[in-house]
């Protein structure tokens, strides 16, 4: 089961690298766009981590180092959906802003289209997060008392 989840993070990685690679056509050289996709992944990275910690609160895990195992896996299956849903539209936001192709009212509606999209990706992975682990930990407990 391990190394099908390991299976699956991998391909979900290489999707979003190959995706959002595709989206930056539009900046200048292979040193911008590889450095928009390592800190773009960084960041959401660094924000999943925060969703899952605020929706460790109130789990309570039966043994203590089960928290980091959850938390790796939750974290790197999770980083690549977000990139998939945030960077391609920050980049082709930013492709449209170098070209001169975008009003400044239609660069203000992408902006808040992204922000709606962060907000509601925000509370909506908070809650699913919460669901993995309260599901794992029944699993658990199935298992021991199995």
């Amino acid at each position: 089961m391990i190394s099908t989840i390991n299976f699956v993070i991998f391909i979900l990685f290489v999707i979003y690298i190959v995706w959002t690679w595709k989206t930056t056509k539009e900046f200048e050289g292979y040193v911008t766009r590889i450095s928009y996709i390592i800190i773009g992944t960084v960041f959401i990275g660094t924000l999943t981590l925060i969703f899952f910690l605020f929706s460790q609160i109130g789990v309570n895990y039966p043994k203590e180092e089960m928290i980091g195992e959850v938390r790796n896996k939750i974290t790197l299956l999770f980083t690549p959906v977000n990139g998939f849903i945030i960077l391609p539209q920050i980049a082709s936001l930013i492709g449209q802003i170098k070209n001169g192709n975008i009003s400044k009212e239609e660069k203000q509606k992408s902006i808040r289209r992204i922000l709606i999209i962060g907000i509601i990706l925000i509370i909506v992975e908070c809650i699913y997060f919460k669901n993995i682990q309260n599901g794992i930990i029944d699993l658990i407990n199935i298992k021991d008392k199995g």
